[in-house]
């Protein structure tokens, strides 16, 4: 069977990429918007541009294309979407404000690509020269200081290097740690005293190795390593490679990191999302395994983790109030697996309205397990969440869950406003798209004060 002949998901339904760029005004909306919500809501995801060859096209690869919902005093102004371009590559993971600037991010090394509040020009911005090897997917940046701390890998390169990027948009700190077989360390952790380095097995030594023995890969470089000892590097803010404590992790993998602090007996907790394996039997996307929210409590005096389940939800795309990152936390809120929380499998019927990670919008009570759903209704789903805090925000969950909603129905996407703290109530307030807006990756509320746009 020929490539072309060949079925791939991550090239079908709402994972299917889009051709053309749009621009809409005057969006209806049903609800009422908070007049509040002063700012961009951005997302981003991966749009081959081009034949794929679905015997090979993993979803994470493709060019980026970022989509935009203007909202100002209560009125949605447009929808934009538009590629990202530049001479040194397309990012097309996530989407975030940093020192007045609007920066889309990929790892494994291409540099951010600066985009105007209009999503209009594009240049690569590389901190003068500090992020030319490459960046990361998830930064992190403290609420305290403002600096932003990231861990950032390139193939090419036997290290990842950890850099900071101080709150005036300087580089601060480098320092490079060895990393054996090229991981993928696709998020880190960041507490008040300290950095956490994934370090898991998956990685492009396996990938290489698969191709060797003529197993089946995909145009991305990454895949299972039963060979990689699972660790985490742990470091002080501002660290340097002899700093590192290594300890063992349980056998897993993790993309995506809800958020860490530090305990008064020099431990330090992480919430993360933790598959069994990953691209071992899936090498075109994310299937092989449930995702399980728990609770890593790691003691780098000792060398131990200890894991616990804090919900049997399945969930991806977490996400906190930013306030709080590397500082004691309760809520999060993600997005469910399929219909009732569940792993989407080899159902492609169910994958076309699905997708991975598409389903209810849950939050879950870190501290008790309690965890809540919104149903946005048949054939309706919803993507990544953010949380946005009220201006006088009066707890940790006071404020609205905004997200895209993908509608199987028509076909369509809407920019859907929750109240995060009581996320069953009906919708605040629903932004129609003129467009679906297809299944990608991450997404980030933008205020005008972040980046002092009109």
């Amino acid at each position: 069977m020929s490539g072309a002949d060949q079925a791939n998901r991550y090239l079908e339904g709402n994972y299917a990429p889009l051709a053309e760029e749009v621009t809409a005004t005057g969006l209806p909306v049903t609800g009422e918007l908070p007049c509040d919500l002063n700012g961009r809501y951005l997302r981003i995801g991966p749009n081959p541009r081009g034949d794929a060859d679905p015997a090979t096209h993993h979803w994470f690869t493709g060019a980026g294309l970022v989509h935009g919902i203007r909202l100002r005093d209560g009125e949605a102004e447009w929808y934009r979407s538009r590629f990202v371009t530049s001479e040194r590559g397309s990012p097309n993971t996530n989407v975030v404000s940093h020192a007045g600037r609007i920066l889309t991010l990929v790892e494994a090394g291409s540099p951010p690509v600066q985009i105007c509040p209009d999503l209009a020009p594009m240049a690569v911005w590389d901190c003068e020269g500090a992020l030319s090897r490459g960046f990361t997917a998830h930064p992190k940046t403290d609420p305290a200081t403002g600096d932003m701390h990231a861990m950032t890998y390139n193939p090419r390169f036997g290290s990842v290097r950890y850099v900071v990027i101080g709150a005036d948009g300087t580089a601060r700190h480098s320092a490079d740690i060895e990393a054996a077989d090229g991981p993928m360390v696709h998020d880190m952790a960041l507490t008040e005293t300290r950095v956490v380095v994934l370090d898991l097995p998956v990685t492009v030594a396996a990938a290489k190795r698969r191709a060797r023995a003529g197993e089946p890969v995909s145009n991305l470089p990454y895949t299972w390593d039963d060979r990689h000892t699972p660790r985490l590097g742990v470091l002080p803010v501002g660290g340097t490679a002899d700093q590192v404590r290594w300890v063992e992790t349980p056998l897993c993998f993790v993309f995506h990191v809800l958020n860490a602090f530090d305990d008064a007996d020099g431990s330090l907790t992480m919430d993360v999302i933790r598959y069994d394996e990953m691209f071992a039997r899936d090498v075109l996307g994310p299937g092989d395994a449930e995702p399980t929210l728990v609770r890593w409590t790691v003691n780098p005096a000792l060398g131990t983790v200890n894991e616990e389940a804090i919900s049997e939800y399945r969930v991806e795309f977490p996400r906190i109030d930013r306030a709080l990152t590397g500082r004691p936390h309760r809520y999060g809120w993600f997005a469910g697996f399929g219909a009732h929380g569940l792993m989407i499998t080899d159902d492609v019927e169910r994958s076309r309205t699905e997708g991975f990670g598409a389903g209810p919008l849950v939050k879950v009570d870190t501290r008790t397990g309690e965890t809540t759903t919104h149903d946005h209704g048949p054939g309706r789903v919803t993507m990544e969440p953010a949380f946005v805090p009220r201006p006088d925000v009066a707890g940790e969950d006071d404020g609205w869950i905004l997200s895209v909603v993908h509608d199987a129905g028509v076909n369509r996407a809407e920019l859907v406003v929750l109240d995060a703290a009581d996320i069953t109530a009906a919708p605040v307030a629903r932004v129609h798209l003129p467009r679906r807006v297809p299944f990608g990756f991450h997404g980030n509320w933008i205020a005008d004060d972040e980046i002092g746009a009109g």
